[in-house]
């Protein structure tokens, strides 16, 4: 195995100069990776290649500690730099209303991103093997996914290598005894609590014993090929997108009408990518929503409004948008006008002042006047405005928007209107202040972990969300 990806797998994913971050769970698939991409930059030391090993423990199991010991051993033994994390897994899905492995793989790779940063890594190494690929066919297979689902994994996806794609697991776990290498056994993988569990323990068996022996072998040949025609026909649609967009601007993508004389295979990627680019979620839209495109969208005047834009037929093409909403704001006896960036405003300190309709407040302040205001159904929060070199927007969702939150990173607006349930027709409708792509508080919803105040801190930018009719408590400050 590892003379195999010695010679051919780890050269390509793993360049010269490479830092790598290697998450290991415990088990013989991370335990193996680590070993393997130790060996690879111990035997090649011209490459300069180093890594680091990640350990999440999850506190589900009673062997956690057991396990995370485990690969603290390792990572000694091997003279590599160790990073441990610990989160209460299931009070995290129960948060957020996901599943144990949804969430669980959420906090993981959010962690990890900011773990690369942190420590300079340009890489990040997972252990999925050739069981997990065939896995994930299968699931895709299942749920409905066109070829670029089944497509499944990819050896290499923007800084994450996954270099056992082509291995099997007997393989992993025979370089585990050749090398004397201690891992972990999850009981919780030999349950068929899941429905990648059940996959494995009972349908690719039923699979192998009825219809194919290699069953594993030729789903990940599968997954292989739809790779390369999916990596051939994006090339393509890359070439077909200068050609057929005709405006691409933040909040508005305008699509020739000769886009339709393509094929299906290449029209639909097209709006999907169109899609994508308005609402900042990579997949785009569904399969119903593309087809009644494809069907409908020549017709002169067609329209429709979609989960986070809006679609129409116009006089010069198709045009793909997002509907922004025309706020107002109140300043004093100098009228109303559309929300400009706060500094143009010119706010005066210790006064509030009102975006007209909405129910929010807006003022600076030299002082934090958290023990001066109490109100019913209030929500006060504070940035910290020393620290802000660029004005503050209060506007709807963009393209693109992201919001921090320390200890997970970032995460798509839509992503936390998900968790917290926002019905899909309400989500454009609600306000949020940004700075450019970086949205740092939705009133009533959540806030970013950026330019939180410090108590020393003179000035501070003070947001209050409230009904306008309590404006008479504000007066009195």
């Amino acid at each position: 195995m590892y003379h195999r990806l010695n010679s051919n797998v780890l050269p390509e994913l793993i360049p010269p100069f490479s830092r790598v971050l290697v998450a290991v769970s415990g088990g013989p698939d991370s335990v193996a990776l680590a070993h393997v991409i130790w060996r690879y930059a111990s035997e090649n030391k011209d490459k300069c290649i180093s890594l680091i090993i990640v350990h999440v423990n999850h506190k589900v199991r009673k062997e956690s500690e057991r396990e995370a010991e485990q690969v603290r051993k390792l990572a000694d033994q091997l003279g590599t730099e160790f990073i441990l994390h610990e989160f209460d897994a299931k009070a995290y899905a129960y948060e957020k209303k996901k599943s144990f492995q949804e969430a669980s793989r959420e906090w993981r790779y959010t962690r990890f991103r900011e773990d690369m940063h942190e420590l300079d890594c340009n890489l990040l190494a997972t252990a999925h093997h050739l069981g997990d690929q065939a896995e994930t066919v299968l699931y895709r297979l299942l749920r409905g996914s066109g070829a670029t689902g089944l497509a499944g994994i990819y050896p290499r996806k923007n800084s994450v290598v996954r270099p056992f794609l082509t291995v099997t697991k007997s393989e992993i776990v025979d370089y585990c005894h050749d090398n004397n290498l201690s891992y972990a056994i999850d009981q919780s993988n030999l349950k068929s609590d899941y429905c990648r569990n059940k996959i494995r323990l009972e349908l690719i068996p039923v699979l192998e014993q009825e219809y194919n022996p290699r069953i594993i072998e030729a789903l990940g040949r599968t997954a292989e090929l739809l790779r390369w025609d999916e990596e051939y026909i994006r090339s393509h649609v890359d070439r077909l997108w200068t050609k057929y967009c005709l405006q691409a601007e933040e909040d508005r993508i305008l699509l020739s009408l000769g886009a339709w004389d393509e094929p299906e295979a290449v029209l639909s990627r097209l709006l999907r990518r169109a899609a994508a680019e308005i609402t900042g979620e990579f997949l785009g839209l569904e399969y119903k929503f593309i087809k009644n495109i494809i069907k409908e969208g020549k017709k002169t005047g067609w329209q429709q409004d979609l989960p986070g834009l809006g679609i129409e037929n116009v006089a010069d093409g198709f045009l793909f948008f997002r509907k922004e909403l025309d706020l107002q704001y109140s300043h004093g006896d100098e009228g109303s006008g559309k929300l400009l960036p706060f500094s143009e405003i010119q706010l005066a300190e210790n006064h509030w002042h009102s975006i007209l309709g909405h129910g929010i407040q807006v003022g600076i302040f030299d002082f934090f006047p958290n023990d001066k205001i109490i109100l019913a159904d209030t929500t006060i929060d504070a940035i910290q405005l020393k620290e802000l070199n660029e004005s503050i927007i209060c506007r709807r969702r963009r393209t693109g928007d992201r919001i921090y939150f320390q200890n997970l990173g970032h995460k798509t607006i839509k992503k936390v209107f998900q968790e917290r349930n926002i019905p899909a027709a309400k989500r454009d409708t609600i306000l949020l202040f940004a700075v450019q792509n970086h949205v740092i508080w939705i009133p009533g919803i959540c806030r970013s972990s950026r330019f939180i105040p410090n108590k020393d801190s003179p000035v501070r930018y003070i947001l209050i969300a409230q009904d306008d009719s309590s404006h008479s408590n504000l007066d009195s400050l």
